[in-house]
């Protein structure tokens, strides 16, 4: 009797256990979202294209040293630095993955990526390779806050035109 008491449990346990796969709908329709966005840096960039994906009231943390958190216009601003900066841009060795809630991990519709960009500085010709991870939330079609983690000064920084010898 004990030993079917126990099968009985087994069977019922394994019929009710939750569904262990998460839904990933939101993070798919997002991620195309953020996908689009990403593109618009690299050659040829669209800036025009970027606007429309971002939405107007975004908190994003800049990769500038004391930036720290920028709204719309700050964003707007560093795309067009970027964009207008530099040519041959990619975004290589793309690593995309969905964000969790910190509360119980599980998929919130976040994104987040780990990537390389490569390019050229229009000022200097110099070339460029720098080691990012972005992160991105999207409500209703545009992206509502982000971050960008690399060296951006130090990259600005290697990429100036040199400077001339006794000037």
């Amino acid at each position: 009797m004990k030993n079917l008491f126990y099968a009985l449990f087994f069977v019922l346990f394994a019929c009710t256990s939750p569904n262990t796969t998460p839904d990933m709908t939101l993070y798919n329709a997002n991620l195309e979202i953020v996908k689009k966005a990403m593109a618009c840096y690299e050659t040829p960039q669209d800036f025009e294209t970027f606007k429309t994906l971002i939405c107007e009231s975004v908190k994003h943390q800049s990769p500038m040293y004391g930036q720290g958190v920028v709204d719309y216009d700050g964003v707007m601003g560093q795309a067009q630095f970027y964009m207008n900066g530099f040519s041959n841009v990619k975004f290589e060795n793309a690593k995309w993955l969905p964000g969790v809630d910190t509360v119980n991990y599980q998929n919130n519709g976040s994104v987040r990526v780990y990537g390389t960009w490569t390019g050229t500085s229009n000022a200097s010709g110099k070339e460029f390779a720098v080691d990012s991870y972005h992160y991105f939330y999207v409500k209703d079609g545009k992206i509502t806050a982000s971050g960008d983690y690399f060296d951006a000064t130090g990259m600005v920084m290697a990429l100036a035109p040199d400077q001339e010898m006794g000037k």
